[in-house]
């Protein structure tokens, strides 16, 4: 009869192997929610220096001259150490016969070494501060030379203002229908004139009742009695990631003849000329709905009455259509006040049920 005995390390081997297999459900589940930078970082980390030497080589001239020079001197500096060093060890140590050539080799490597190591903390000094402390700017697209770090964060920041504004109008957009039992007409034209804007009627409820109180809303946004008012920057309506100028280059005076812009526009299917819903007839539900967005082309005072354009023309598809300033997509204001990042690779069936308040589309995953 034979008795089995465990190793010592049997263990130790057990418990390295649920640590291993922690880890690795860990990484799957973060990789699932989308948290990918982490893993773009190990694998700049682990393979950066490949297609970093990959990018360079190409571009690097070998001076022949110089190598000369710097082979010269290394086996000038070399000997000068050979014979320094057996002067010293005859000096202070018979026992041990004489200094060895691959002992001044051994020496001389790890001087080097030491030389290099100096020279790479310094640089690496160097652009840890750069990128901690450089202050150039962005609105549109990253420029090649800001630093990841640096760019990554400002992103971040803006998307998430962007994000913050769009809520502050779906909160202020459900107040007014609490108080009117509709929605904010999406522009008032009188006559055929233009008067005013759906962002107007929501300046009680954008901590701007001052200001919606100074207007004539007899006379439209444009009559001198009306103009200095619209003049007004309003913060809920600007996209810190969007520059108000970007159509033609110009200041925002220039474009706009000194009226502020809107960066975020309403959905002309839900707020429109003279005509503003009541949630009861979105009837393909709140939470399908688009009521705004963000815009990046064909810019309006946020006092036009035409402030509104069809979601359905795509994202980051058309001038005319919804689009924003950062990589990918746009951030969208639905009508349960929830805003979503839609990608502009959406499906466009899906992005038309999501533009039209009372269709019967299915709306899929978005």
């Amino acid at each position: 009869m034979t008795t089995e005995t465990s190793s010592p390390d049997q263990p130790e081997t057990n418990s390295k192997a649920l640590t291993l297999t922690v880890v690795v459900i860990l990484c799957v589940f973060t990789f699932c929610q989308g948290v990918i930078f982490p893993f773009i970082l190990a694998f700049q980390l682990i393979a950066g220096w490949f297609f970093y030497l990959k990018r360079e080589l190409p571009t690097l001239t070998i001076s022949l001259e110089q190598t000369f020079w710097f082979l010269s001197a290394l086996i000038v500096f070399s000997g000068g150490v050979h014979i320094v060093c057996c002067k010293y060890h005859s000096r202070t140590d018979t026992t041990q016969g004489s200094w060895q050539k691959y002992w001044t080799l051994s020496l001389v490597a790890m001087l080097l070494m030491l030389v290099m190591s100096g020279i790479c903390i310094v640089s690496i000094t160097h652009q840890t501060w750069w990128m901690a402390t450089d202050e150039s700017d962005t609105f549109l697209e990253e420029k090649p030379h800001l630093p990841f770090f640096v760019s990554s964060c400002r992103e971040a920041a803006r998307r998430s203002t962007s994000k913050n504004n769009l809520k502050q109008i779906g909160l202020a957009m459900h107040n007014y229908h609490d108080l009117h039992s509709r929605l904010p007409i999406g522009g008032t034209f009188r006559a055929g004139q233009p008067h005013h804007s759906w962002v107007t009627r929501l300046l009680p409820f954008v901590e701007q009742e001052s200001l919606y109180n100074k207007i004539d809303f007899h006379e439209p946004w444009t009559d001198k009695t009306n103009k200095e008012h619209f003049q007004s920057r309003i913060n809920a309506i600007q996209n810190p990631g969007l520059k108000s100028d970007y159509d033609n280059g110009k200041s925002s005076e220039e474009t706009f003849q000194g009226y502020q812009p809107a960066h975020y526009a309403a959905n002309s299917r839900v707020l429109n000329v003279n005509g503003g819903m009541n949630f009861k007839e979105i009837t393909d539900g709140t939470s399908n709905t688009i009521l705004a967005g963000e815009i990046r082309s064909n810019i309006k005072p946020w006092g036009n009455p035409t402030n509104f354009r069809d979601p359905a023309r795509g994202i980051n598809q058309s001038r005319h259509g919804f689009g924003g300033p950062f990589k990918g997509g746009a951030n969208i204001l639905l009508g349960d006040g929830s805003v979503r990042f839609i990608s502009e690779d959406i499906d466009p069936a899906v992005l038309k049920a999501l533009s039209t308040p009372n269709s019967g589309e299915p709306v899929d995953e978005f």
